[in-house]
């Protein structure tokens, strides 16, 4: 039977927002279609596992960044051919800055980027925390933002959300938009973790990965995790478009 093989690249350094619970909705999303997985925790100087499917990043401080900064360089060709392969990768918060262009600071120094999304990403002084409520092409997101950062898309092709509620990471026309899908990769800010709440945008990765290895996927079996992220969507829903909602400023 075909087994899906799940990385989670940095977990102790890019994991401080829950980043594991994207990686255990991968997971139970697969298990609930009764396909086989493997998950591998790859860390600073270990190397990716061949024939991976999906790689998770997620969220961390400058100055977690700073440490994985040298070895994340140095798998930039890697993780560009993983990405010209139609593969699957989902970065969140601090490893997503590092996946474009460069991350250029408050004070006037810049951080170079992998190079393999098509934005770059100024921090801020504001800073963008709150509720968000995203719609994209297949799914409607809803979820935390904590980020001090403002993202500028070098393929608007590649917006892939809309802000209903909240800040976001990117002007999108007379709009807000959240989320960036360039090929199989899905990169944004996000939180929560968003994956446990967004069960569907789960969804979208796993059908990508089928959709490469030319797999037909059954329908997923119900579960109680579908009731608990339903509860706090619809929670999350009435918070935000309550009219006195607004997004915390600090």
């Amino acid at each position: 039977m075909t087994k899906i093989s799940i990385v989670q690249l940095y977990p102790a350094e890019l994991g401080i927002t829950g980043d594991r619970g994207n990686v255990r909705t991968l997971e139970e999303r697969l298990r609930a279609r009764g396909v086989e997985y493997t998950t591998a925790h790859v860390g600073v100087g270990e190397r990716l596992p061949d024939d991976v499917d999906i790689v998770v990043i997620g969220n961390g401080p400058l100055s977690a960044l700073r440490g994985v900064h040298t070895d994340f360089l140095a798998r930039a060709d890697e993780l560009r051919s993983f990405l010209a392969d139609d593969r699957t990768l989902f970065a969140i918060g601090g490893s997503a800055e590092l996946l474009g262009e460069r991350i250029d600071l408050t004070d006037g120094d810049s951080v170079p980027g992998l190079g393999v999304m098509p934005y770059r990403v100024a921090r801020t002084r504001d800073r963008r925390v709150g509720y968000i409520t995203v719609r994209t092409p297949d799914t409607a997101v809803v979820g935390f933002e904590d980020h001090a950062s403002e993202w500028t898309l070098a393929d608007g092709a590649a917006a892939y959300g809309t802000v209903v509620a909240g800040r976001g990471s990117y002007s999108r026309g007379d709009s807000r938009g959240e989320f960036v899908r360039h090929r199989n990769a899905v990169a944004g800010n996000v939180q929560g973790p968003v994956l446990p709440l967004n069960p569907a945008l789960a969804d979208v990765l796993v059908r990508a990965v089928a959709a490469r290895r030319g797999l037909q996927l059954p329908d997923a079996t119900p579960s109680p995790f579908d009731e608990y992220a339903k509860g706090a969507r619809d929670a999350i829903e009435r918070f935000v478009h309550d009219k006195g909602f607004k997004t915390i400023q600090l």
